[in-house]
């Protein structure tokens, strides 16, 4: 793939947003050494903090990688290089989730490292932060679907603001879901029925938004 003009496209991306993935997993990890520090207050901020670093750059990285390369004709001279409308969506989407997958799964990581090991909070809180780590996730696959579908800035602010502003209300519909605060509160993560449901669905959200985002490019007859 290296050779390839596929490949090239990731590496470009890769090596254009590295600065902003290392921000954000420096950002993540000041929110876990706040975490760490103990006390009521500390875990709040730290939580707050870590959470906020993940939504940022959930939303940062379409931005910068899709809707600012349209912007600075950027794209014009990519599409006048030996690449395919095909190649370069494919290019584009590889490269998305491998930029943001970097800091999520590092901070996803760190976040159960943390709860696991510092004895600070339940071990039963593991599922339900696994499960509301997910939807920056969703959120950076529509705020990206709708920067490279919509080929404007306005529906990335668009797809932005309605997720960042419905992290609260999908956090409050999971309180609501039968026993699942419950078992946040036991010694052991309980990976119940429930919660793999959870997750099983929003794997499926990210998967389906990838597949219509790469489906609604591939019947565009102009990329420019």
């Amino acid at each position: 793939m290296k050779e390839s003009i596929v490949g090239q496209l990731i590496l470009k991306d890769l090596r254009l947003q590295r600065e902003a993935i290392l921000f954000a997993m420096a950002g993540g990890a000041a929110g876990l050494a706040i975490f760490e520090h103990g006390g009521v207050t500390a875990m709040f901020v730290g939580s707050i903090w870590f959470f906020v670093a993940m939504a940022v750059i959930a939303c940062m990285l379409p931005i910068a990688a899709i809707v600012n390369e349209r912007k600075k004709q950027n794209l014009a001279f990519v599409m006048s290089l030996p690449v395919s409308p095909m190649q370069y969506t494919t290019a584009k989407l590889i490269s998305m989730v491998a930029m943001f997958l970097v800091p999520w799964l590092a901070m996803v990581a760190g976040a159960v490292l943390a709860i696991e090991t510092r004895g600070l909070v339940p071990r039963g809180l593991i599922p339900l932060t696994v499960i509301y780590l997910l939807f920056p996730f969703v959120a950076f696959t529509l705020i990206g679907g709708a920067a490279l579908v919509g080929e404007s800035e306005g529906w990335a602010i668009a797809a932005t603001v309605i997720c960042n502003t419905s992290y609260s209300l999908a956090y409050f519909f999971l309180t609501q879901v039968p026993g699942l605060m419950v078992d946040t509160l036991k010694p052991a993560p309980v990976w119940s029925r429930t919660v793999l449901s959870i997750v099983g669905g929003e794997v499926a959200v990210i998967l389906l938004m990838l597949a219509l985002t790469f489906f609604l490019q591939s019947r565009k007859r102009d990329f420019i």
